[in-house]
């Protein structure tokens, strides 16, 4: 009987564990992609003088177009995120979207983007574990940092 309350203990301190472990490793692959994207972003510019916007000025056309669960699902081909230099990763767990705007153009709401120059937001969104939660990390082109949306780690930061 002593046996099975220490192995329930050590199962009930182990498994958090487990999980946060589990999800710290899903969300690296978004922040690799978001640093990816953000890069491409910084080398059209130098290229063709303005941010791409893959996703059009305003949230609202994310690739793939399903949003992931626990599950990872297919990164589907896209003309404009090929133009941007972001190849298929192959499998994802978030759905991505990178928005982009000129001078006088309105940027995403809650970004704090200013319009006076050109700018570009990029966004991953998932659901880590299906629960009915998303996840949201975001990046932008007037900050050198990266936000998320988990409200147990403090908010955005």
């Amino acid at each position: 009987m002593i046996g099975v309350v220490i192995v329930a203990v050590l199962a009930a301190l182990a498994i958090p564990s487990f999980k946060s472990y589990v999800y710290r490793g899903r969300v690296s692959e978004a922040v690799t992609m978001l640093n990816e994207i953000k890069s491409r972003q910084e080398s059209y510019r130098s290229k063709y003088g303005q941010y791409a916007a893959v996703s059009g000025t305003n949230w609202g056309t994310y690739t793939p177009t399903v949003l992931p669960g626990a599950d990872a699902v297919a990164w589907p081909t896209s003309a404009n995120w090929e133009a941007l230099g972001v190849s298929s990763p192959g499998v994802v767990r978030f759905q991505y979207a990178t928005v982009a705007g000129g001078p006088g153009s309105t940027p995403p709401a809650g970004s704090n983007l200013r319009n006076d120059d050109f700018w570009f937001a990029a966004q991953a969104r998932g659901d880590l574990n299906d629960d009915g939660v998303t996840f949201i990390l975001e990046v932008y082109s007037q900050s050198p940092r990266m936000y998320n949306s988990a409200s147990a780690e403090g908010g955005w930061k």
